[in-house]
């Protein structure tokens, strides 16, 4: 539940939960917008939108439209729209299975993890208004699933700038500007890793990024 700390929303915004169900972090937003401005919660699967409208309805969320599409075309019809983008991306939830059950852990898959996390990150920042701030979230420890996706970012919008954010009672350790022979954009190390010591919690990544005039 951390992530919409970092975006921190307002009653005022206009919002979009970009990878919304099952909806936790969705009605968590809501409520620090005290249920006033407009949030949007998109998902590509059906079964998964139901779960989502069902928690919606349990928790008395009134400002969220529910919407299904694919979030990487969804930059084709919305550009430049909204004042808070959260991008809790899928991921091989390495966090949770480091922290639990560590020996069940396998890297397979998580290179087409990389490329769909990079082009919802990248579809999430176009949606974004001037000014606006982008949380990209994971529960993955893994490189590839966090700053390499946040790397290709930068490299791609010159306007996109990492801003680092403490939140209070929290520990945490910064992002990593290198993983194996690669080298990241500086900037990572203003990102946030929390590992299962940490906090005696699932491990996390969060950046918050902050779209430049």
């Amino acid at each position: 539940m951390i992530p919409p700390l970092f975006l921190e929303p307002e009653p005022e915004d206009y919002v979009l939960d970009l990878c919304a169900a099952p909806g936790s972090k969705t009605t968590q937003i809501a409520q620090l917008m005290k249920n006033k401005g407009a949030l949007i919660a998109n998902d590509v699967s059906l079964k998964r939108i139901s779960s989502l409208g069902f928690n919606l309805q349990i928790c008395g969320v009134i400002n969220t439209a529910v919407i299904m599409f694919d979030g990487r075309k969804l930059p084709l019809i919305i550009k430049d729209q909204f004042d808070k983008v959260l991008v809790d991306a899928p991921c091989s939830s390495s966090g949770h299975l480091i922290s639990k059950y560590p020996s069940s852990f396998k890297e397979k898959g998580i290179k087409s993890l990389h490329f769909l996390q990079r082009d919802l990150l990248l579809a999430g920042f176009k949606m974004l208004k001037p000014s606006g701030i982008l949380v990209y979230s994971t529960c993955s420890i893994h490189p590839l699933e966090n700053e390499a996706v946040v790397d290709y970012l930068l490299s791609k919008e010159e306007k996109a700038r990492v801003e680092y954010l403490e939140i209070k009672g929290i520990h945490f350790h910064s992002g990593l500007t290198e993983y194996k022979e690669k080298v990241f954009h500086p900037d990572l190390k203003y990102c946030t890793r929390i590992y299962p010591h940490d906090n005696f919690t699932d491990a996390f990544f969060i950046a918050r990024i902050r779209k430049e005039r």
